[in-house]
């Protein structure tokens, strides 16, 4: 009832009354009752506020922000960082990585996934050599494959790392890049020459593994 349809509805109860004496105004006990409407719907407003922030509450407990990644994704790239392999996209597309020798095989699903986030294609496996049905087997001194060169440079830097460079855009369409490393008894075999095999394999097509290792190379 708004306040205009009180004020007569005052009226009329003060002149039905005139003879009836109220131990309390009849101005009193409307004044009173608009108190109490007044108290109701602030009442009423903070429980929907209490309920909207309690709410708040419950679905901020249900899904807890994530702790930071441990990709840099978005307009930065990928930068990864661990003691064994770093990879980190650069602006002109490639992406940059180095590999600790002592260590690279501990961790190639790390790295796979790695490279793969930061947009290239590979296929990384320890110990095992992997190839399409049309590869013809042949392999560079180094363990290379044809093609690899267009899409995986190496770099010696003056500490005497290696820095990786990946090409994803020359890599061909249903492609990836295989990455074999060798495992420990198969570096002694051939004295740590090649280290691994590299090789460009189909994504949609079977690919045959065995766990031969190419044969010693004197000089890469």
């Amino acid at each position: 009832m708004n306040d205009s349809a009180t004020d007569q509805l005052l009226d009329t109860l003060r002149n039905s009354l005139d003879d009836v004496h109220l131990a309390t105004p009849v101005e009193e006990i409307v004044a009173a009752g608009r108190a109490r409407r007044r108290r109701r719907k602030v009442a009423g407003a903070g429980m929907v506020a209490l309920v909207a922030g309690l709410a708040a509450g419950v679905s901020t407990l249900a899904n807890p922000s994530a702790g930071p990644p441990s990709y840099a994704t978005s307009g930065q790239g990928v930068h990864v960082h661990t003691v064994a392999y770093t990879v980190d996209s650069q602006k002109d597309g490639t992406v940059h990585a180095t590999f600790d020798k002592q260590r690279y095989f501990t961790d190639h699903a790390g790295l796979q996934a790695a490279l793969r986030r930061a947009g290239f294609p590979v296929l990384i496996k320890t110990g095992v050599f992997c190839a399409g049905p049309d590869d013809d087997g042949k392999l560079s001194p180094s363990g290379r494959g044809a093609g690899v060169e267009r899409v995986m440079q190496g770099v010696r830097e003056h500490d005497g790392r290696v820095t990786f460079i990946f090409k994803p855009e020359n890599m061909p369409r249903n492609t990836q890049l295989f990455i074999g490393y060798l495992d420990t008894a198969q570096l002694a075999a051939v004295h740590n020459n090649p280290g691994s095999v590299e090789r460009l394999v189909p994504t949609n097509q079977k690919l045959t593994c065995d766990t031969v290792a190419p044969p010693e190379h004197m000089y890469r």
